[in-house]
């Protein structure tokens, strides 16, 4: 069972230009926020195409959610987040990422891209997107006394290598596990066609594989891309007190099978899935795997 690859650990070499402009669009509700962000990077002629245009998107990304969300809004967010996790002793720190970012503080609903340009010039990759994104600011509170732990068993993982991933929350509730992938898509890990019941138990931990994939020799074996030495993807768990609907629409893992990406569209479907939860009533945390060839 091939697990696939994710975001990324961002690594761009110059950022030339990072030019974010509110635009006054008409949304279908009052909340919705439209930003256009151009932004081009350099990178040096040893990072692919695909990689560049990968980067930059998560930083277009970024951006627009900056620009269309007040300042005080993503302090507080974040704060709050991390204030959860006071006097824990975490492997890594909740990264400062496009979904840390997105489902803390605004949520990118629709998008498209205008312009997609890469260019080599004075021996670089210059890297040209402008993207348009359409956002949802994040509305109300978190619960403090809602707690979820994720663990993998290594964040360092060869190519072919197998992937467990442990979550204790300490509710009961329901679990939602995605893969984001290199390209900044999101695909399902749990549940599956193997399990679909993912009810769990608070303060029970629950493992991936479960014993009964382990049972029928399932296990998620990390694929590493054949155009760069190392793949960065990251495990992300959402935990939430009620069912989510609508989780059988994202691209799942299949046994035998590798999607190398699950499509640009499946960052908004992520989106908009998880913005349906009031923020008291979920938890999500990430972990970031590196599949080295």
């Amino acid at each position: 069972m091939a697990l696939k690859q994710a975001v990324k650990t961002w690594n761009w070499q110059i950022l030339i230009s990072l030019l974010s402009i509110i635009v006054p669009l008409i949304a279908q509700e009052s909340t919705l926020k439209w930003v256009v962000v151009d932004t081009t990077i350099a990178f040096s002629l040893n990072v692919t195409a695909t990689e560049a245009r990968n980067q930059t998107l998560a930083v277009a990304r970024q951006e627009a959610i900056r620009q269309a969300v007040p300042e005080e809004v993503l302090d507080v967010s974040l704060f709050t987040d991390k204030q959860a996790q006071t006097g824990k002793k975490l492997e890594e720190e909740t990264a400062y990422s496009i979904f840390a970012l997105s489902t803390r503080a605004g949520m990118i609903i629709e998008e498209k891209v205008l312009v997609d340009e890469p260019e080599i010039r004075q021996k670089m990759l210059y890297y040209h997107l402008r993207l348009q994104a359409g956002i949802q600011p994040v509305r109300g509170q978190r619960d403090p006394s809602l707690d979820l732990e994720l663990k993998v068993n290594s964040h360092n993982l060869q190519d072919g290598e197998k992937l467990k991933i442990t979550v204790r929350a300490n509710r009961d509730g329901y679990l939602y596990i995605f893969d984001f992938l290199s390209d900044n898509s999101v695909q399902m890990l749990f549940p599956n066609g193997f399990t679909r019941n993912n009810a769990i138990k608070a303060k029970q931990e629950f493992t991936l594989p479960t014993k009964a994939e382990e049972a029928q020799g399932i296990a998620y074996k990390v694929v590493a891309r054949k155009d760069v030495k190392v793949t960065n993807e990251v495990i992300y768990a959402v935990f939430s007190l009620k069912p989510i609907a609508g989780w059988e629409k994202f691209t799942q893992v299949q046994q035998g099978y590798v999607n190398w990406s699950a499509g640009d569209e499946s960052f908004a479907q992520f989106q908009r899935w998880l913005l349906a939860v009031p923020l008291d009533q979920r938890i999500e945390r990430e972990a970031p795997i590196h599949i080295i060839k």
